[in-house]
């Protein structure tokens, strides 16, 4: 009869590696800080952050398992509605195969402007949010690019 021996430094790899729910987990933009957050008290849900050294610009990923991707959805479209927000872009994408959606908007007082861009991406029975938060008149960060390139399988269109 053989036993399986785990050694704490066994235990420590196997804690280290990211949860991967179903789908694909949100690479690390290059160059960006992961942000220290506490796990999560449900088990259907998964939150990770990174923010750039000397800026205000954030990228948010949360997987949330039990929020089905068209309430999610309907909830923000309905929120721009009853507020009468005009985003800056509305529209469908493809990510892993999957029809997504895309909003971008700017929030906050004149000359203090935040460009809010969220994706939203269908993950079983789920949603992926990915909200990546920059100044107003900033460029899309290239290698936040390259990380929603990676997520999706290829540059969400």
């Amino acid at each position: 009869m053989f036993r399986t021996i785990v050694t704490p430094s066994a235990i420590c790899a196997l804690l280290a590696v990211p949860v991967r729910a179903a789908g694909v987990a949100f690479p690390s933009p290059e160059g960006w800080s992961h942000v220290s957050v506490p796990p999560p008290t449900d088990a259907t849900r998964q939150f990770d952050q990174w923010h750039i050294a000397g800026d205000i610009a954030t990228v948010t990923y949360i997987r949330d398992g039990s929020a089905p991707y068209a309430g999610a959805l309907a909830t923000i479209l309905k929120n721009f509605s009853d507020n009468n927000i005009k985003p800056a872009m509305n529209k469908d994408i493809t990510c892993q195969g999957k029809t997504g959606h895309v909003v971008e908007f700017a929030t906050g007082p004149d000359g203090k402007k935040v460009l809010i861009n969220r994706m939203l991406v269908p993950d079983g029975t789920g949603v992926v949010t990915i909200t990546y938060a920059r100044s107003d008149g900033s460029d899309f960060d290239n290698e936040v690019k390259k990380s929603e390139t990676t997520f999706c399988g290829s540059a969400p269109k």
